[in-house]
């Protein structure tokens, strides 16, 4: 029993990892040699001055034991990121002692990529040095960097770490802490030659769905005759008066609906980085209109992509749809299978009948081979469809025209918080440090 309290300490004493640092093992060097410098000659001033100069050694031991007792460190994630966007994470150390200072605490921490085939993608190992948490007190850290490319990453310990007090000894000690990012691919800003293209595409389909109802829709306007227009919105005084037949525009007022169908081609074996950076730039651009798109009241956005299995997410814009549409584009890999006449299959009539539909592809398509294959099209069906269909192939550069990528995408999230001082960290990482409160 009497051992007992000895025993605990001796355990606390090497709880944790432990080693020596650079200068550690010099000083233990030095010590070493002063000891058997002693001990050969006899010496009991070298003894006395070897023995004063373990003192820092055992206090390095002792010291960096209480420096972690009862420190409680955190992490504080953002929900998403953007890539190319400012990455914040907050690191929260409290200390729960009542009368000694934590010092010289570092934290270190990792994010992982979960799918390392998108190009690119590499671990990111943030680092937060807290110099001192007063007694009852709480710091906190933000650590700042470019966020990195599109996907899933996925963070698990974090590594708390003190030299203090002389730096002779590093204690290392781990705590779980699993969580996950998802950072959304990059936003571009869509050019106007795609607001052009979007117009037109609109334009089009007025006047032409005339199975509605007037009280779906909205009159627009006047326009000329054009072969196909139903006979029954001919607007006859305007037409007798210009001498040219007119005919009425509606505007669909609240089921207008485009599909964004995404072709992330790539070959099975040994796909180039050219095809490779394709890919990518076909998901931004995909991203970037379906952010476009959900700003528009009244819209619905569908969203399909290619592969063994097609898939297909829709539904009214809006904030929550937009979520997770770019969460699905943000982890969303390249196939070598599937076909667009899949794809088409998969879509729900109303898609097929009346929405634009624009496809974005990394590989060559024959619309009229692609056309043949979807079993649910007729004839007609089929060249309703080849009107409202716009095809852009990312490797001839068909995206060139639609779409530019600044040094910083035009999408900001909510401001971060004015911090007090900056702390010191690595290049390119930047930190800020601020007090919590007592």
């Amino acid at each position: 029993m009497s051992r007992a309290p000895w025993s605990r300490i001796l355990r606390r004493t090497v709880d944790g990892r432990l080693r020596l640092t650079r200068a550690g093992s010099g000083y233990l060097g030095v010590w070493l040699i002063l000891l058997l410098a002693g001990l050969q000659q006899q010496n009991n001033l070298i003894l006395l001055t070897a023995g004063m100069a373990a003192g820092p050694l055992v206090a390095s031991l002792m010291m960096s034991l209480f420096m972690l007792r009862r420190l409680r460190v955190e992490r504080r994630l953002p929900d998403h990121v953007f890539e190319g966007k400012t990455l914040s994470i907050d690191y929260l150390a409290e200390n729960r002692r009542l009368l000694t200072a934590a010092l010289a605490v570092e934290i270190q921490d990792e994010l992982n990529p979960s799918d390392r085939s998108i190009p690119h993608a590499a671990r990111l190992r943030p680092r937060a040095v807290f110099e001192r948490v007063g007694p009852r007190d709480r710091v906190r850290i933000r650590w700042e960097a470019p966020s990195p490319v599109r996907g899933r990453y996925e963070l698990g310990r974090l590594e708390i770490i003190t030299r203090a007090p002389f730096g002779l000894i590093e204690r290392r000690l781990t705590v779980d802490a699993p969580a996950s990012l998802i950072v959304y691919p990059r936003i571009g800003s869509l050019t106007r030659r795609w607001n052009q293209l979007w117009r037109e595409s609109t334009q089009s389909r007025r006047g032409h769905r005339h199975d509605r109802t007037a009280q779906q829709q909205e009159y627009h306007g006047l326009r000329d005759y054009r072969s196909g227009d139903s006979p029954r919105w001919l607007h006859w005084r305007t037409s007798a008066r210009v001498g040219r037949l007119m005919v009425k525009e509606f505007e669909q007022e609240n089921d207008q609906e485009i599909a964004i169908l995404l072709d992330a081609w790539l070959p099975r074996s040994r796909p180039s980085p050219e095809q490779r950076e394709a890919v990518e730039l076909a998901i931004r651009f995909a991203a970037s209109v379906c952010l476009n798109v959900s700003r528009s009241i009244g819209r619905r956005l569908v969203l399909g992509w290619t592969g063994p299995t097609p898939g297909v997410r829709q539904g009214p814009a809006g904030p929550r749809l937009t979520h997770e549409l770019l969460q699905t584009l943000a982890v969303h890999r390249a196939q070598s299978e599937g076909h667009l006449s899949s794809l088409f299959d998969a879509l729900p009539p109303a898609v097929l009948r009346d929405a634009l539909i624009v496809v974005v592809t990394t590989r060559p398509v024959n619309l009229a081979e692609e056309a043949a294959r979807v079993t649910r099209l007729t004839e007609t069906a089929a060249r309703s469809l080849a009107s409202r269909l716009v095809i852009l192939e990312v490797h001839r550069g068909d995206l060139d025209p639609y779409i530019t990528f600044d040094a910083s995408p035009p999408f900001d999230d909510e401001a971060a918080p004015v911090v007090d001082h900056p702390a010191t960290t690595p290049e390119p990482v930047a930190a800020t440090i601020e007090p919590v409160g007592s």
